[in-house]
């Protein structure tokens, strides 16, 4: 088991991206000091459903990779962790990520999900049921649940905590914001202060400032999703610049290549398009690369266009040059600027 370093640099599950290409892009590019993969059914895993292999495909960093499961009872939970922990050494995650916070109406409804926040003492059994069939690092990701009553949310966690994680994360919005308003990180840091196990920071943190902000006031890590995939290099520059190095001046940008090629927007987004093509099943491709792209190209001048124009791709071969049209006519959105380095 790898305990979570100190103030250390994590990417977020995200369904539909943090798969494995993703995360090896993510990888090639600087990385973080932790993954978690999209969210795996704990049921479809242990019943061998198919692509569940992909679902929970810790490479490339096992050995710092948590595999996220969703999970509707204890004998799921228990029977998914027991399977995963029989995998090859070599391709065995570190740890299991619990699930307490997706608000899917398809999730919740099913029992999974954020649909815990409402029986602390069943969530609580989930995390034991985990815990005695896992040995490796165990933690669970959750938002504040129904409403921002602290008191609710602290007795949860700290339930939570008891019955065996070794640290927390919180995304600080209730369940029905989705993205809606500024995450509540003085919500974190109460938790923070309060709860006996690290507390991970998730929301709205795109530069070293609001990292440091966020250490200060207690959080053991921060984790970063979408930003992550608007900018996959953000962990190099982030590790960079919390170390001392010159901030916002593409220093550390300039020691960075991709697939032995000088780091440019275009350089990345056809990286990525092989890595989707290497790793990912065939009925997977397109749409994994659509829903980064449509992250991905937020920062560009003409966003709307060219997230049409890739949403509208019909291959990756159509998406790829569509992309070299796109980087030819406005070769200034190759470069990784000033701007899109402060990008929120």
């Amino acid at each position: 088991m790898t305990p979570l370093p100190k103030n250390a640099l994590m990417l977020a599950p995200m369904v539909g991206i943090t798969n494995r290409a993703f995360r090896t892009l993510v990888a090639e590019l600087g990385g973080p000091d932790r993954y978690v993969t999209e969210m795996a059914s704990a049921e479809a895993f242990y019943s061998h459903a198919q692509y569940e292999d992909c679902y929970t495909d810790a490479r490339p960093a096992p050995a710092a990779t948590s595999v996220q499961f969703y999970a509707r009872s204890e004998a799921a939970m228990e029977a998914a962790c027991r399977e995963l922990g029989r995998r090859d050494e070599a391709l065995r995650p570190d740890g299991i990520d619990l699930n307490f916070g997706c608000s899917a109406p398809h999730i919740r409804k099913s029992g999974g999900g954020s649909a815990w926040s409402e029986d602390p003492e069943g969530a609580a059994a989930l995390v034991a049921a985990a815990r005695s069939a896992w040995p490796g690092t165990l933690s669970a990701k959750l938002r504040m649940g129904p409403d921002d009553d602290y008191p609710r949310l602290l007795d949860f966690c700290a339930g939570l905590a008891a019955a065996g994680l070794d640290f927390i994360t919180l995304h600080p919005r209730t369940d029905s914001q989705k993205f809606k308003r500024r995450a509540r990180h003085d919500i974190t840091a109460r938790l923070a202060r309060d709860l006996a196990i690290p507390v991970v920071a998730n929301g709205d943190i795109g530069s070293a400032e609001a990292a440091r902000g966020l250490f200060a006031g207690g959080a053991g890590a921060v984790m970063l999703g979408r930003e992550a995939v608007r900018r996959p290099w953000i962990f190099a520059v982030l590790r960079a610049e919390l170390s001392g190095a010159e901030p916002l001046a593409g220093r550390p940008i300039d020691r960075l290549s991709v697939a032995g090629q000088p780091l440019d927007r275009l350089a990345v987004a056809l990286r990525f398009l092989e890595l989707d093509a290497a790793f990912l099943p065939e009925k997977w491709q397109l749409e994994t690369a659509r829903r980064f792209f449509d992250y991905y190209c937020e920062p560009l001048s003409f966003a709307h266009h060219i997230k049409y124009r890739t949403m509208n791709s019909p291959s990756l071969g159509a998406m790829r040059s569509t992309l070299e049209e796109y980087f030819g006519q406005v070769p200034a959105d190759l470069a990784i600027a000033d701007r899109e380095i402060a990008y929120r």
